[in-house]
């Protein structure tokens, strides 16, 4: 056993090994020790049961639609975090790019809520009374006087920086200087698995009053395949070492999918999620990176089931939002909070008599790729015309049709979301025999 807890024992089995070589006349003090030692040699033992889950709520511009999810998130979870602003760097410049937060909306949830600062990459320096600190500071305390000027009970501020690694010693001036302003609300920062090795980690997150583990991320050289936001492997390895400190720590979670430009020699140039594309420069090598909800849902299962008594809480990144296309619906959200995998179910939808318009449903609850054959039976001659809608060919034969994706088209249908496909005409009505098959797979 590593960590604090067997320095502990260390420390009594030294001490009782002492009472004991100075006097043996005290055998009540002796086996007192002992006892102790026993105790602390000994792991505290594995928790279970549901585990509080909040989200982020990463806009900037609070539309209706993101409102909208803010009271969806008071039904179904214990809480958000929001994102207050963003500090960017442009060299030694920095602006500030404020979020337009409906403070009303806010306090009417009646969630404890906290809010976040983003920090943009940064180099240094980290002076505690510099004036990239008193930047911080200041920023801080206009979130905190909006917050307080609308009756809005906030309960943390998080500070989120990607800080490099040989920087930790150094970042801690920055901790340091807004604590005390933070307080009494917690001071929360979120962290990378890569610090969890780091003799300065520990350190670091002392000057805090707890830290988020963050075991999502793209991948800062490119891949040769599709890959996931979350290794369920590495994040079960993560969260073991993370425990191992003995200090508590909530861990965030993907719900999103992403694509991210590489250059040439395979360096992370930019990341597009929902929002304004970027303009990649020629050679860009643009890959997708997605969120398994299967995998997510086995690790919440397994946590819910038994995990490290430091490990407090999930959050979720992010936020449903119904003008969201590359992140969870509620649906597939909701399921895996639960710690179950989402269904996952495709069916065919014919309308009309004649002509027959044929669609694609999602009856599941996860986002799907429409990666499909659809194979129209009928017994008859009578087919007069049909056609294919777009990104979507169709191949015809006496009594079948069988429409399936354009090459290069692909395209991804939400829970309770609908495609059409194509239609069919005939000399006379006719009864369809439907099949819905992956593509080189047997029919659904």
């Amino acid at each position: 056993m590593n960590g604090p807890a067997s320095r502990t024992a260390r420390t009594a089995l030294a001490i009782a090994f002492s009472a004991f070589n100075k006097s043996l006349k005290t055998p009540t003090l002796l086996c007192a020790t002992l006892i102790a030692v026993t105790a602390c040699s000994r792991s505290a033992p594995n928790a279970s049961g549901p585990l509080p889950q909040r989200a982020y709520l990463w806009q900037r511009n609070w539309t209706s639609a993101v409102v909208d999810s803010l009271v969806e998130a008071q039904k179904r979870m214990d809480g958000v975090v929001v994102l207050g602003a963003e500090i960017v760097w442009n060299g030694k410049a920095a602006w500030v790019v404020r979020a337009s937060i409906d403070w009303e909306k806010v306090k009417t949830q009646g969630k404890p809520f906290g809010v976040a600062l983003r920090v943009a990459p940064f180099a240094g320096p980290f002076g505690a009374d510099d004036p990239n600190a008193r930047l911080l500071v200041n920023v801080t305390k206009s979130l905190l006087s909006e917050a307080a000027e609308h009756g809005a009970q906030l309960k943390a501020v998080q500070l989120d920086f990607d800080c490099a690694q040989k920087n930790l010693r150094n970042y801690r001036g920055w901790l340091r200087a807004l604590r005390p302003v933070i307080h009494p609300a917690r001071f929360v920062i979120t962290t990378l698995p890569a610090w969890l090795d780091d003799p300065e980690f520990v350190p670091l997150v002392r000057e805090t009053d707890g830290y988020v583990l963050q075991v999502h991320s793209v991948p800062s050289s490119h891949a040769d395949r599709l890959s996931s936001l979350c290794d369920p492997v590495s994040a079960r390895k993560w969260v073991a070492k993370a425990a191992e400190l003995g200090l508590p720590f909530s861990v965030a979670l993907p719900t999103y999918r992403c694509t991210a430009g590489y250059d040439p020699a395979g360096k992370l140039m930019g990341v597009a999620m929902d929002g304004v594309q970027p303009a990649w420069p020629p050679n860009t090598r643009i890959l997708e990176f997605t969120t398994d909800a299967d995998e997510v849902a086995t690790l919440v299962q397994e946590w819910q089931r038994s995990r490290p008594p430091q490990l407090r809480e999930l959050l979720w990144y992010r936020l449903p939002v119904a003008t969201d296309r590359r992140n969870w619906h509620w649906a597939t959200l909701s399921t895996v909070m639960s710690g179950r995998k989402p269904l996952h179910r495709l069916e065919v939808l014919q309308e009309g008599e004649n002509p027959i318009d044929l669609s694609i449903i999602n009856t599941g609850e996860a986002d799907e790729t429409l990666d499909v054959a659809v194979t129209a039976n009928w017994k008859s001659n009578a087919l007069v015309a049909l056609d294919a809608l777009t990104g979507w060919v169709v191949d015809v034969a006496p009594g079948r049709a069988v429409f399936a994706n354009a090459p290069g088209y692909r395209t991804r249908l939400a829970p309770g979301e609908k495609r059409k496909i194509g239609w069919l005409r005939y000399e006379q009505p006719v009864s369809l025999q439907l099949e819905l098959a992956k593509k080189d797979e047997s029919p659904l």
